[in-house]
C-alpha cells in the first residue's frame, strides 16, 4: 500500500496508527492482499489488533497546528506582577460596559445624598418662632372672680378699682390698642345675681351652713367607682354669686366671702355644661377655664393671690399681667387716664433646647439617607464575584495559575478604588451645599474617614455571601437590605434611647456590641458628628465652647477604629473559607466491595497499587468522591495512569461520572478519599503547583459575558505566564485556531453556544499544559471547527503532552483517543485503546452491499452472503441496499474482502463498505449490561 502515505494521512497517536487508504485499492484487490498479510504477521508487527471502518464527510484537509505557547515563561514576582495587573484590567474592562454596575455603584449614592441634601433646605429652620403676648383674650371669653377679702383696705379698694374700671384686664380695651379679632364692648356697671330654682332657695334656708359646711357635698370616685367628675347634687357650691360683664367680654364672679376652694369644686361640672349652654366652643383642655384674683387686707407690700388653671400653658403669665397691669394703674398719680397705661407681657422662645437639638436636628435625616446610599455600594461588588464563581471563571483563573490570595487582593484593591468614586462624590456634594455639621474644617476629615473606612470593613464583610448565592441579582437585593436595616435600625434605636435616658447602660451595651458592624460605624458616627457640632453651635450663643474633636475616642475615634480592624479581620475570614478552613473532612461510608472487574481495569488498578505508575503524568489512586445524602458514591475508586503524550478518553452517559472525576482533579471540589497526582504534585497538598501544569475547558463555558472573545485569551495568556510582548500574538493563534477571527472583537455573551466551547476550548490550550483536560470541548461545533480542534488536540500530543476529555461523540473518540475507559456508575466498566475495545466488546463487522439497477433483484445477493459468510444477520433491506452483521469469531477481514472482490460483477453489486462495530455500540453494550441505576452527579 505505497499509495497509503501519497494519498492519504497517517496519524500518530502512540499506541495506535491510523492510515487514510485509497478508495481504488478496495476495487483491484489490494486491500485482500493487505489484510491477509496482517494477519498473518500481526505477532511479527507487535499489532495486537486493527480494524477498518470509512472515511467520514468531515475528514476533509489540515491546518498545520503551532503552539499555543511563547518563547518562555515568566514566572517568580514578575509573574504574580504581570496576573495582578490582568485581573485589575478584567475588573476594569467590565466596569467600564456594566451600566447596571455604573447605576448602583455611582448613580445612585450621590442621588439619594443629592436628595437628602435638597431637603434639608426646604424644610424650615427651627428654632425661629415669633413672640407670643400673654394676655387672657388668647383663651377667649372667661370666666373669672374676683374675691375682696379686706373691704376696708384703701390700696386694695384701688386696686379692685382699677381691675373693675376701664380699661379692664390687661391691654385689650386700651386706647389706641385695638384688637380687630378681639373687639371690646360696653360692660355692665353693676354686679347682678342670677336667678335659681326655688328649690335651691330653699335648700340654703332650710338649714345654717358655715364656711366649713357652705353647701351640699358631691360624691367622687371611690373602688367600686370610678369617675371624671364628682357628682354634685343642686345648690352644690352655694347660691349663685353676683356677676358682671366687663369690657372685654369676660364674665367676672364675686366670690368675696366665699370658700374659694369648695366653690372651685362644686362648681367644676356646672361651669362647663354653662359654658357649653351659652354656646362656647372651645375644648376644656385649651384654655383657662377659671382664674381669679383675690386681695387680702394687707400692708402694701402684702402677697396677692392669682389663681389660675394650669390646663392652659401660657395662663400663669397672661393672669400675673393682668395683676400687673392693675398695680400699675392702682398707682398712677391723679387725673392719669389708666386707658392710656398698660403692660404688655411677650413670650420669645428660647433658644433650642438639648432634646430638641437631638429630635429635631435635619442633618440626622441626612446622615441617615448617607447610610441608605451607601449601602448599594458594596452590595454591588459581590454581583461580578458571584457571576465569575458560578460561571467557573474564577475557578479558570486559578487553574490559569492565578493564587486565590491574589486573586482576592486584585479584587479587594479594584473594589476600593472603584469605592472611592461613589465616596468622593458624596463628599463633594456635601461642600456644594456647605452643610457646616459635615464639612467644617474639623468635621470634613472626619467624614472622610468615616466613608473610606466605611468601604475598608464592608467589602470584605460582603465576600463571603460571594460563596453560598448563585443568583447575583437575589444577592443584590438580600445584601442591600441587610445593610440597610443593620445601619438605618442600629443607628436609630440607639439613638432613640439617647433621647428618652431611662436604659443608659442597656444602650452603651448595644452601642459596643454593634461595633461589629460597619454600617452601625458609619451611621452612628455621623450622628455623634452631628450632634456634637449642633450642641457647639447652640451653646456658642451663651458665649460657651463646648466643640469636641469627633476623633476623641467617646465621639467617632472607636468608630474609626473598629472600622479599621474590621477590614483586616473580614478579608482573613474571606481567605479562610476560599482555603476550605471552615469544612471539616466528611467521613467516608463504609463502600462495597469493588467486585467483579473488567481484566483490564483490574490490571491497571494493580499497577497504580503496587506504584508501577510513577512515569504517569497523571495519575489517580482509589479516587472517590460521595455527596452528602447520596447513598451512592458519584465517582467509585478510579485507578489509572496516563503517560506524557496520550489522549485519553471517558467515555459514559450523563451522570456517569465524568464531570465529578474532572471537578476533583481540577480542585473544583473535594475529594472524599484517595488521591491523584499531576506531574508529581498532590491535588490535595499542592492544589496551587497542579493547576500550573493543566488547563481546562468545563462543562459549561467559564466566559464573562462583557468580555470580548480576545480579551478572553489575552487574559488568560497573562495569566499562564506568556511574555507581554508574545500575548497578542498566542490570543491570535487561539482566535485562528478555533476559527473564531469573525467573532473575536465582539462581546462573548453574544457567541452562539458552538462558538463559546470554541472560546473555552482556545483558553483551555492557551499556555501549553502538560495536562489538558476537555469536557466536553466540540458540543454544537460545526464540523470545519471540530477538525480544526482534532488537528490542535493532535498537535498537543505529539509534543508530548497529554490530554483528558470527554464527550458525546464515539467518532471523536475514536478520532483523537489512545487510550479510553467507559464509566458506569462512578466506576471503570472497559480500558484500553479503541481498537482494543472493538475487538474485545463489538459485535463484529457491519457489510453495507448496494445493488446496481432501480428495483433489483436482491434474492442471489442474499443467498450468496448466507453461504458464502455463515452466521451473518440481516440487519436492514432497502430497495438497492443490504445490511449485515457478521461476528469477527466467523471469519476474516481478507476473506470478506475476498469473495466480495471476486463476486461483484456476477451479483450486479455496484459497491460495498465493510466496517468494524462503532464505539458507540460498545458503550451501549456495556452501558445495558451493568446496573439500569444511573443516579445524576
Amino acid at each position: 500500500m505505497d499509495e497509503a502515505d501519497i494519498l492519504g494521512d497517517r496519524i500518530d497517536l502512540g499506541h495506535e496508527l491510523t492510515y487514510v487508504l485509497p478508495y481504488s485499492a478496495a476495487k483491484d484487490g489490494a486491500f485482500v492482499e493487505l489484510f491477509r498479510d496482517l494477519d498473518v504477521k500481526l505477532p511479527d508487527l507487535g499489532i495486537s489488533s486493527y480494524g477498518v471502518s470509512d472515511t467520514t464527510l468531515e475528514e476533509v484537509g489540515h491546518i498545520s497546528p503551532t503552539d499555543g505557547k511563547g518563547s518562555y515563561q515568566v514566572r517568580g514576582w514578575s509573574l504574580k506582577r504581570q496576573q495582578f495587573v490582568a485581573l485589575m484590567w478584567k475588573r476594569f474592562l467590565y466596569a467600564r460596559r456594566s451600566r447596571k454596575g455604573f447605576f448602583a455603584q455611582i448613580v445612585l449614592p450621590a442621588v439619594f445624598v443629592c436628595i437628602a441634601l435638597v431637603f434639608s433646605l426646604i424644610v424650615p429652620p427651627f428654632g425661629k418662632y415669633p413672640s407670643l403676648e400673654l394676655q387672657p383674650w388668647m383663651y377667649e371669653d372667661q370666666v373669672t372672680f374676683i374675691s375682696d377679702d379686706a373691704p376696708g383696705d384703701a390700696n386694695m379698694q384701688k386696686l379692685l378699682n382699677s381691675l373693675l374700671d376701664a380699661p379692664g384686664f390687661g391691654t385689650r380695651c386700651m386706647d389706641g390698642h385695638p384688637i380687630p379679632e378681639a373687639p371690646c364692648t360696653m360692660g355692665d356697671e353693676d354686679w347682678h345675681t342670677p336667678d335659681v330654682p326655688d328649690s335651691v332657695q330653699q335648700l340654703f334656708s332650710s338649714r345654717n351652713w358655715t364656711m366649713e359646711d357652705p353647701s351640699p357635698a358631691c360624691f367622687c370616685s371611690c373602688d367600686g367607682r370610678k369617675k371624671m367628675l364628682p357628682d354634685c347634687p343642686p345648690g352644690a357650691g352655694g347660691l349663685l354669686p353676683p356677676e358682671m360683664m366687663l369690657s372685654a367680654t369676660d364674665t367676672l364672679q364675686n366670690l368675696t366671702g366665699r370658700n374659694i376652694s369648695d366653690y372651685l369644686v362644686k362648681t367644676y361640672a356646672q361651669i362647663i355644661g354653662k359654658r357649653g349652654f351659652l354656646g362656647s366652643q372651645l375644648a376644656v383642655d385649651s384654655v383657662l377655664r377659671m382664674s381669679s384674683i383675690s386681695s387680702n387686707t394687707l400692708t402694701n407690700l402684702s402677697p396677692r393671690q392669682i389663681w389660675f388653671n394650669n390646663k392652659g400653658w401660657h395662663s400663669i403669665g397672661a393672669f400675673i399681667n393682668v395683676m400687673n397691669n392693675g398695680i400699675l394703674r392702682a398707682h398712677l398719680p391723679a387725673g392719669a387716664d389708666p386707658s392710656r397705661y398698660g403692660i404688655s407681657a411677650f413670650n420669645h422662645p428660647l433658644n433650642l433646647t438639648k432634646e430638641q437639638l437631638v429630635t429635631t436636628s435635619v442633618d440626622v435625616l441626612v446622615s441617615i439617607c448617607v447610610i441608605f446610599a451607601m449601602s448599594f455600594v458594596p452590595a454591588s461588588f459581590v454581583v461580578f464575584l458571584i457571576q465569575e464563581r458560578v460561571s467557573k471563571a474564577k475557578h479558570m483563573q486559578f487553574i490559569s495559575g492565578v493564587q486565590p490570595l491574589l486573586y482576592w487582593v486584585a479584587n479587594f484593591i479594584w473594589d476600593m478604588c472603584n469605592y472611592i468614586v461613589p465616596a468622593t462624590l458624596v463628599i463633594l456634594i456635601f461642600v456644594c451645599f456647605q452643610q457646616k455639621a459635615y464639612v467644617s474644617s474639623t468635621n470634613l476629615p472626619v467624614l472622610a474617614l468615616l466613608l473610606l473606612l466605611y468601604g475598608w470593613s464592608i467589602t470584605p464583610l460582603m465576600y463571603p455571601a460571594s460563596f453560598f448565592f448563585t443568583i447575583p441579582s437575589t444577592a443584590y437585593v438580600v445584601l442591600t437590605s441587610v445593610n440597610i436595616l443593620i445601619g438605618i435600625n442600629g443607628s436609630i434605636s440607639t439613638f432613640v434611647m439617647e433621647l428618652f435616658g431611662n436604659n443608659v447602660r442597656i444602650n452603651d451595651i448595644l452601642k459596643n456590641v454593634l461595633l461589629i458592624f460597619p454600617h452601625f460605624c458609619l451611621g452612628r458616627g455621623l450622628i455623634d458628628m452631628v450632634k456634637n457640632q449642633a450642641m457647639a453651635d447652640a451653646l456658642e450663643r451663651f458665649g460657651e465652647n463646648r466643640f469636641r474633636s469627633p476623633l476623641e475616642w467617646d465621639m467617632v475615634g472607636k468608630n474609626l477604629f473598629a472600622m479599621a480592624v474590621e477590614g483586616v479581620v473580614f478579608f482573613i475570614i474571606t481567605i479562610l473559607i476560599q482555603y476550605r478552613f471552615f469544612i471539616k473532612p466528611s467521613k467516608l461510608t463504609k463502600l462495597g466491595a469493588l467486585g467483579d472487574e473488567d481484566e483490564d481495569v483490574a490490571r491497571e488498578r494493580q499497577r497504580i497499587v503496587h506504584g508501577l505508575g510513577h512515569g504517569d503524568i497523571l495519575e489517580l489512586r482509589q479516587l472517590t468522591k460521595v455527596f452528602k445524602r447520596k447513598q451512592k458514591p458519584a465517582v467509585d475508586r478510579l485507578c489509572v495512569g496516563i503517560p506524557p503524550g496520550e489522549c485519553f478518553g471517558l467515555l459514559g452517559v450523563n451522570g456517569a461520572g465524568k464531570t465529578t472525576t474532572f471537578k476533583m482533579l481540577t480542585g473544583d471540589t473535594v475529594v472524599t478519599s484517595g488521591e491523584a497526582f499531576l506531574a508529581g504534585k498532590s491535588i490535595l497538598r499542592e492544589i496551587d503547583e497542579v493547576h500550573q501544569n493543566m488547563g481546562y475547558c468545563p462543562q459549561f463555558d467559564a466566559i464573562n459575558e462583557l468580555l470580548t472573545g480576545r480579551e478572553h485569551l489575552e487574559l488568560y495568556a497573562v495569566l499562564r505566564g506568556i511574555p507581554e510582548k508574545e500575548v497578542c500574538d498566542v490570543a491570535e493563534w487561539g482566535i485562528r485556531k478555533l476559527s473564531l477571527a469573525k467573532y473575536a472583537d465582539k462581546a462573548a455573551g453574544s457567541y452562539s453556544g458552538g462558538n463559546m466551547r470554541k472560546l473555552s476550548t482556545a483558553m483551555a490550550l492557551i499556555g501549553a499544559p502538560p495536562v489538558v483536560f476537555l469536557d466536553e470541548p466540540t458540543t454544537g461545533m460545526d464540523p470545519k471547527a471540530r477538525r480544526a480542534l482534532w488537528n490542535c488536540i493532535h498537535s498537543v500530543i505529539k509534543e508530548g503532552r497529554s490530554v483528558v476529555l470527554t464527550s458525546h461523540s464515539m467518532e471523536e473518540c475514536e478520532a483523537l483517543c489512545t487510550r479510553m475507559a467507559i464509566m458506569v456508575n462512578g466506576r471503570f466498566r472497559c480500558l484500553g485503546s479503541v481498537q482494543h475495545l472493538k475487538n474485545r466488546f463489538g459485535d463484529g463487522y457491519t457489510i453495507i452491499l448496494r445493488v446496481t439497477g432501480h428495483d433489483p433483484d436482491l434474492l442471489p445477493v442474499m443467498k450468496f452472503i448466507e453461504s458464502e459468510l455463515s452466521g451473518s444477520t440481516l440487519k436492514e433491506k432497502h430497495r438497492n441496499m443490504l445490511q449485515y452483521q457478521l461476528p469477527s469469531s466467523l471469519t476474516s477481514l481478507a476473506h470478506i474482502f475476498s469473495i466480495l472482490a471476486q463476486n461483484k460483477d456476477t451479483l450486479c453489486i455496484e459497491d460495498y463498505s465493510v466496517t468494524q462495530t462503532t464505539l458507540d455500540q460498545v458503550n451501549t453494550h456495556l452501558r445495558c449490561s451493568s446496573s439500569p441505576a444511573v443516579m445524576p452527579y
